[in-house]
C-alpha cells in the first residue's frame, strides 16, 4: 500500500462512499464494480489534480498503461453511465475535502514533467544551433569545391 498520508486519506474516504473497502481497491480483482471505481478514481487523480500516468499507476499498485486505458475508458462512460456519473461526483466531493492536504503531493509530478519539458526544449533548441551552424560549414565547403 502507498506511502504518502493524505493520499491514502483520501482512498480510504473515497471507498467508504462508494462501498468498497481500502483493500478491494488494490486487489488485482477484474470485478467490474471495482474496476470501475478504480478508474474513476484514475480519472479524478489525472483531471483534478495532474498526477502523471505513472504517479497514478504507483498510488494505486497499477501499470500505467492500465491507467491510461482506464481514463480513456471512463472518460466515455461518464456521458453515457448515470452510475458512473454518480461515482465521479463521489470521488470529486472527496477530493475536494482533501485537496488542500494533497498540494504538494500533486504538484511534485506537474513541476518534475515541467521541468522534463523545459529541458528537453533546451536540448532540441541546442542540437538545432549545431546543425545550422554544420549546415553553414557544409555549404562553405561546397561553395569552395563548386568554385574550383
Amino acid at each position: 500500500m502507498i506511502d504518502n498520508g493524505p493520499l491514502l486519506n483520501f482512498f480510504k474516504e473515497y471507498c467508504e462512499k462508494v462501498d468498497i473497502t481500502i483493500e478491494e481497491l488494490f486487489l488485482k480483482s477484474r470485478k467490474r464494480d471495482l474496476v470501475e471505481k478504480r478508474m474513476v478514481l484514475s480519472y479524478v487523480l489525472r483531471k483534478s489534480l495532474g498526477m502523471t500516468y505513472q504517479d497514478i499507476g504507483k498510488s494505486l499498485e497499477k501499470n500505467h498503461a492500465s491507467i491510461i486505458h482506464s481514463i480513456k475508458t471512463i472518460e466515455n462512460f461518464l456521458s453515457v453511465y448515470p452510475h458512473i456519473k454518480r461515482l465521479y461526483s463521489a470521488a470529486d466531493e472527496t477530493l475536494t475535502d482533501h485537496k488542500e492536504k494533497l498540494i504538494e503531493f500533486y504538484n511534485s509530478p506537474i513541476r518534475t514533467e515541467i521541468e522534463r519539458e523545459k529541458q528537453l526544449v533546451e536540448i532540441l533548441l541546442d542540437n538545432n544551433s549545431k546543425l545550422k551552424l554544420k549546415i553553414k560549414q557544409l555549404k562553405k565547403q561546397l561553395h569552395g569545391i563548386e568554385e574550383e
